[in-house]
């Protein structure tokens, strides 16, 4: 008959378990050589801003960053005031320097652009013909060629917002990646006009805008608080920030 082990008779295994302190010194000996200071937190880098020409946006956020990827998030099948905003940031841009707006669907109303002030003789407009997936090749494309070049431009705007949201959702990650690593070595601000948040912690900063009534819904920061201010007829607006 087989013996039975009291509780006394068992040898638990002994676990052996490091300390985070020790696991992270460990990690720190072998990334040295590559990484040196891996686990320290950096403070993020502040950017210089570029106006907006709307003042309640200026007085909220100060601009949008240089050297990073501002999107301006706005569906097209309702006026939200998107193109507003796109003319106002040609025409602070363009009084002194030279800008380059990408259109990828061809919606761009020069007449009412010169009406708002842009200055168009400093502005190089890109046509896209294309439609959906030919539309956005076309647009990354021509974006690639002019953050290429010598960087003469104060401003580049890449306008999407015309294509459908299930192409622009299919983006890569990886090409906003590469976006935001060109830009950074760059002094001009880079803005993308969405039909709905797609470049994540890619951007520096995010503005949704939707057509309300007389307010201006500003949150500042990603945790911050909600601040309502007197704004544009017909045009709200939310802040993101990533760091």
């Amino acid at each position: 008959m087989r013996k039975r082990r009291t509780k006394s008779e068992y040898t638990p295994t002994p676990l052996y378990m490091s300390s985070p302190a020790l696991i992270r010194a460990q990690v720190e000996v072998r990334l040295a050589d590559r990484v040196p200071s891996a686990f320290v937190q950096r403070s993020p880098v502040e950017m210089r801003t570029m106006p907006t020409g709307v003042g309640t946006i200026d007085d909220a956020i100060g601009g949008i960053p240089c050297g990073g990827i501002t999107e301006i998030v706005g569906p097209s099948f309702c006026s939200t005031g998107r193109k507003s905003l796109q003319a106002q940031l040609l025409a602070s841009a363009s009084r002194e320097q030279f800008c380059a707006l990408v259109d990828a669907t061809d919606s761009f109303d020069p007449r009412s652009a010169q009406t708002a002030g842009v200055s168009l003789k400093r502005v190089l407009w890109i046509r896209g013909g294309g439609r959906g997936v030919k539309a956005l090749e076309q647009a990354f494309k021509a974006s690639d060629l002019l953050l290429q070049g010598t960087g003469g431009f104060g401003l580049i705007i890449v306008d999407l917002a015309g294509i459908s949201e299930r192409f622009v959702r299919k983006i890569p990650l990886t090409t906003w990646f590469r976006f935001r690593s060109v830009v950074e070595k760059l002094d001009a601000p880079l803005v993308f006009i969405t039909p709905c948040p797609v470049l994540g912690t890619c951007s520096s900063c995010c503005q949704c805008i939707c057509g309300k009534p007389e307010t201006w819904y500003c949150t500042e920061g990603r945790s911050g608080g909600l601040s309502v201010r007197p704004g544009v007829k017909g045009l709200a607006t939310d802040h993101c920030f990533h760091q």
